[in-house]
């Protein structure tokens, strides 16, 4: 399995990059995280609409979906001219209800509800979903190919869940979106330093930091991640990594 980043940030963009998503290509198939705001046309620099095997959005809001809702356009005119003659699966929460409902009702879209604890085969990956804590409700997913186990955490307050869930992985794709001095009461994410930790509990061998603050120094994030987990990395738009 390789992982391409193709945005990285969270609530929303730096300018000229794209909010969180990513392109797992395993086998021919392709498989896109998240499709926040900016995401679709650099996601198009690599693969066309009609190439995307399935859309898995770990939750619903905006800066990890907006761009999925212009998809619809690009997969209506992949039908139209015979590029694609069935519904593009997407993988997702069905709240809140508004922006489930508008999603899961366009033809070119074939709605799968995640829920907590579910395993399925998505185009020849086993897959598995699990509730994290957060505003909203927020999946993480662990995906399997060929003794390989990548994670991606979606947003979520804590690693009380996800700690155990990753456990083992190859590579886990950990959101951190505020530094530890940000991390107040009410903030629905986990700091750079409790990335780093989670990663370090499960045991991953690889972790990627993403869902970066546009405002905020890198090196400042970095290094926090760094001193729960020597050796994290910060997501890079269009880079690609072996899982």
């Amino acid at each position: 399995m390789k992982l391409t980043c193709i945005g990285r940030y969270g609530p929303y963009p730096k300018a000229d990059g794209a909010c969180t998503c990513y392109l797992l290509s395993h086998a021919d198939k392709n498989i896109v995280l998240d499709l926040g705001c900016g995401a679709l046309p650099k996601l198009l620099r690599l693969i066309r609409a009609d190439m995307i095997d399935a859309l898995i959005l770990s939750h619903l809001h905006s800066d990890h979906i907006s761009d999925a809702f212009t998809l619809r356009y690009a997969l209506e005119v992949s039908k139209k001219y015979g590029r694609r003659s069935f519904p593009l699966p997407v993988y997702m929460p069905d709240s809140p209800a508004a922006e489930a409902g508008i999603l899961a009702s366009h033809p070119m879209i074939k709605a799968h509800t995640v829920a907590d604890g579910m395993r399925c085969d998505i185009s020849g990956i086993f897959a598995r979903f699990a509730l994290m804590p957060h505003a909203v409700p927020s999946y993480a997913v662990s995906l399997e190919a060929d003794g390989k186990k990548f994670v991606y955490s979606g947003d979520t307050l804590d690693g009380v869940r996800l700690a155990p869930f990753a456990k083992g992985a190859d590579m886990l794709l950990m959101e951190a979106a505020v530094l530890s001095k940000h991390k107040l009461p009410g903030v629905q994410h986990v700091s750079a330093i409790e990335a780093g930790r989670i990663g370090a509990a499960a045991g991953v061998k690889k972790l990627i930091i993403t869902h970066i603050f546009p405002e905020y120094d890198e090196s400042d994030i970095l290094g926090e991640a760094e001193q729960g987990f020597p050796g994290a990395k910060l997501a890079e738009e269009f880079e690609t990594y072996e899982v």
